[in-house]
């Protein structure tokens, strides 16, 4: 039966981040919770089914166990006193993600790990998420140069062509946003780092490089937090690698254009835009999430059931406009449903 929950575990990990479905409401991430669901089923049964044949209970204590409880009851406190309890439970509608029920079996998910997967186990979880992480950098890295596999598969034509977006300047690969993307790389960049092995070294600079073309500030901003996480208690011992690792992240970014290069490289004369956003262009994305983020502040600053448990877990797009601050107004995204705050502590706030 452990081999079973294993063999569910590495489905996860490579189905998640590569399936997306072209003829659903939302291509992206309604597949992705769908798989999801199904394999925590599937998994929790075959842990349950363990358990009874080898009449025990088997749970693994471990340091998160009492945060995880704390953060799932206030999230079923917060369900309970919701201003949209169907939505708190099943999350967003084309989603179904950020709810109760997914945070519960994100939950699950966890436990099972840790109660069923031996070292052995986990370390082939690692190995198969890395090899759907290089799928990903790979797919996302063809859309920077105008590939898309996505465009091939539905269209039959092997450019970017199908997409609205402007994915060629900013790539989402299958993950849907390049935010998200950005997320899932920085999360995985520095795991090949712990082997000996050169090739694995070059896993890291390809995820890295699918990183830059996402062109996100967020994801370059937690790749340089994780970096020196990484880096600062093993500085000395592999001063070496550090210095031919961060010299080739140095000459990438350097190369490819981001918001560190375009920081760098900025020019020296801008003509100077007069009048407002509306008129002359599009609001610059970071002066609008200040103004979002506003909002949030006052909603939480309500009332007390605010304060404490907020206003439902993925109640955002409801709760938000009763609080939106007028400058929203003056953006040129003033008519754009916020369904996220674009700042998952705020999110969870």
């Amino acid at each position: 039966m452990k081999r079973l929950i294993s063999i569910f575990y590495y489905l996860l990990f490579i189905l998640v981040p590569l399936i997306w479905l072209p003829n659903t409401s939302e291509l992206f991430e309604l597949p992705k919770i769908i798989v999801t669901y199904i394999l925590t089923t599937l998994i929790v049964g075959a842990w349950a089914i363990r358990c009874i044949l080898e009449k025990r209970i088997i749970f693994k204590r471990t340091l998160l166990d009492i945060p995880l409880l704390v953060f799932l009851g206030f999230s079923v406190l917060s369900l309970v006193f919701s201003i949209d309890p169907r939505v708190s439970w099943l999350g967003y509608y084309s989603r179904w993600n950020g709810g109760l029920l997914s945070l519960i079996s994100y939950s699950l998910l966890y436990w099972a790990f840790v109660s069923n997967m031996d070292s052995k186990s986990a370390l082939n979880a690692i190995r198969y998420t890395l090899y759907a992480a290089i799928a990903v950098a790979v797919y996302g890295t063809l859309e920077h140069f105008g590939f898309s596999v996505s465009c091939l598969l539905t269209t039959g034509s092997f450019n970017v062509s199908c997409w609205v977006q402007d994915v060629q300047n900013r790539v989402f690969a299958t993950l849907g946003q390049p935010n998200w993307l950005a997320t899932y790389l920085v999360a995985l960049i520095f795991i090949p780092l712990a082997s000996k092995r050169l090739v694995l070294k070059g896993v890291s600079l390809l995820l890295f490089a699918a990183l830059l073309f996402t062109k996100s500030r967020s994801g370059l901003l937690a790749f340089g937090i994780s970096s020196a996480v990484f880096w600062l208690p093993q500085l000395r011992k592999n001063f070496k690698l550090f210095l031919i690792l961060n010299s080739s992240f140095l000459i990438l970014t350097l190369l490819v254009p981001n918001p560190i290069r375009d920081l760098v490289f900025k020019t020296t004369t801008t003509q100077k835009v007069v009048g407002p956003a509306l008129e002359v262009g599009g609001t610059e994305s970071g002066s609008i999430r200040k103004i979002v983020w506003t909002g949030v502040l006052r909603i939480w600053q309500a009332n007390p059931k605010n304060f404490l448990l907020g206003t439902g877990p993925e109640t955002f797009a409801q709760s938000y406009y009763q609080y939106r601050p007028i400058e929203h107004n003056q953006t040129s995204e003033w008519e754009l449903l916020y369904n996220k705050a674009h700042n998952e502590f705020l999110n969870y706030l």
